[in-house]
């Protein structure tokens, strides 16, 4: 079995940033970035071209009468000039942040966490959220966890889901168990499968809160019905081995094939494993048996 850590996730992948060098990037002008005018893409004020062209499916704040954009399909020319004139208009913390989100996948990194950090000074939950991660992965993690209490209080999944992994690891605050469980259960109520999976791993592991195999194996469920490839292994080694569950070697190979066609190696392996175990004729001796049994704390987490 596999043995992993699901992380605090932010938005765009962020790199730790030199004190000093943020400083130095937060006096850059944007408009000094020379691109053409959005005004000749649309004719949508730079705002709402902004809004179209950079909003993020995890923006609660977005403007929802554009559809989401997801990083790897924005349009960087067209976005970046909108965004660009939206910000020097003044049009607000959601821009700001769309502006920061773009100018992250065109690789200007400093510029970007500057406007994140701007943005989120001025009440945008995504980017307090893209921000915090920055802020953790300087070292500075009160400051890391306030600002995904602050995010999650205003029901953004992200914030929710970070707090979570807070409570469980400690990270700016105390382990503990139950708010890890309480911040993990909300966002796994508004369907996040990661949520749901490291839901599972609590209640699985039974180190932060009592073991239930019943409720771990129900969440590891919802978690692969929403493409959750860690929770597929889970489950599949809890069927595999009836523990916890009733043992169903059908239901585990079923579940192992679906990671195995979304690339896992492991899955591909246990596919294997349990095919050569039903063409051996020759059934190993129980205490050999017991040996192929892997423990709990090399489940996936």
């Amino acid at each position: 079995m596999r043995n992993a850590r699901s992380k605090r996730m932010p938005l765009i992948n962020v790199s730790m940033i030199n004190v000093a060098l943020l400083a130095a990037i937060s006096a850059l002008s944007v408009a000094a970035i020379a691109l053409p005018s959005a005004s000749h893409a649309s004719d949508l004020m730079p705002s709402d071209l902004c809004d179209r062209e950079a909003g993020s499916e995890h923006d609660l704040q977005r403007n929802m009468g554009f559809k989401p954009v997801a990083t790897d399909d924005i349009k960087i020319g067209i976005a970046l000039s909108a965004c660009r004139e939206a910000y020097n208009q003044g049009a607000g913390p959601r821009q700001t942040f769309q502006l920061a989100r773009v100018l992250h996948k065109a690789g200007q990194k400093l510029q970007a966490m500057t406007l994140l950090a701007e943005a989120a000074e001025a009440g945008h939950a995504l980017a307090m959220v893209n921000y915090a991660v920055m802020l953790g992965e300087k070292g500075d993690t009160t400051k890391e966890f306030g600002l995904y209490q602050k995010a999650a209080a205003t029901g953004n999944i992200l914030a929710a889901y970070n707090l979570g992994v807070a409570y469980r690891d400690g990270v700016g605050t105390a382990v503990n168990g139950a708010l890890a469980a309480q911040w993990f259960g909300r966002a796994a109520a508004a369907r996040d499968a990661v949520a749901s999976f490291n839901l599972a791993v609590l209640f699985d592991e039974g180190t932060l809160l009592p073991e239930d195999n019943d409720k771990a194996a129900w969440l590891y469920q919802i978690a692969a019905e929403r493409g959750n490839i860690d929770a597929m292994i889970n489950l599949g080694l809890m069927l595999e081995t009836g523990e916890g569950v009733t043992r169903d070697l059908a239901a585990a190979q079923d579940l192992y094939a679906a990671a195995a066609r979304r690339g896992d190696a492991f899955g591909r392996q246990k596919l294997q494993d349990l095919a050569r175990t039903e063409n051996d004729t020759t059934r190993a001796p129980p205490t050999e048996e017991a040996l192929l049994i892997l423990p709990k704390g090399g489940r996936v987490r």
